[in-house]
C-alpha cells in the first residue's frame, strides 16, 4: 500500500515484527537484535538491511519467573509447556508473513534444527540465542551481521 502510494523509503513495526523498504536517507537501515535478558534497549547484534522482514520471538516479553522457573507465551505443541529451547530467535526474510511464521518455529525447534528450517527458505535468516545463552546464527549472516556483545545471563 505505502509503495502504492510513491514511498520507496520507509519502515513499518508492529510489536517484534519490522519490514523496511529502501533505505534511510544515503545508507541501509540499521536494526538490532535485543539481548534476552537485557534492558529493553540492550542489543547483542547489529546489522544493516534493505527491503526485507524482521521478525523476533523472544521469552522475555510476556513471560514471568515462578520458583526458578521462566513461563512464557511461545507454547511447544509437543509438551504443552512453555518452550524451552531459546531465550530469543530473530528471522530475517523477504517478507514479513514468512519472517513471522519462522520465528516460533525456530524458537522452539532451537538453534540445530531452527536453522535447518531457516536454510530451506531461500533469503531467510535466524540469529538464535539458545537455552544455554549461546549465540547461533545462519551462515548467510556472516559479514553482515555485526555482534555488539554478550547476551546477558539469568533465568
Amino acid at each position: 500500500m505505502l509503495r502504492a502510494r510513491g514511498l520507496g523509503d520507509f519502515m513499518v513495526q508492529a510489536g517484534g515484527d519490522l519490514f523496511v523498504s529502501g533505505q534511510k536517507g544515503n545508507a541501509n537501515w540499521q536494526v538490532g537484535v535485543r539481548d534476552p535478558r537485557g534492558n529493553p534497549r540492550d542489543v547483542i547484534a547489529r546489522m544493516p538491511i534493505k527491503d526485507q522482514a524482521f521478525s523476533t520471538a523472544g521469552d522475555y516479553e510476556r513471560s514471568f519467573v515462578l520458583a526458578g522457573r521462566r513461563y512464557h507465551h511461545i507454547i511447544d505443541p509437543k509438551t504443552g509447556y512453555p518452550a524451552t529451547a531459546s531465550r530469543g530467535v530473530t528471522i530475517l526474510a523477504p517478507d514479513a508473513f514468512l519472517a513471522d511464521a519462522l520465528d516460533d518455529a525456530v524458537f522452539i525447534l532451537g538453534p540445530t534444527k531452527g536453522l535447518a528450517l531457516c536454510a530451506q527458505f531461500p533469503g531467510a535468516a535466524a540469529v538464535i540465542v539458545d537455552a544455554h545463552n549461546k549465540v547461533w546464527m545462519s551462515p548467510s549472516l556472516n559479514g553482515r551481521l555485526t555482534l555488539t556483545g554478550p547476551p546477558h545471563d539469568g533465568i
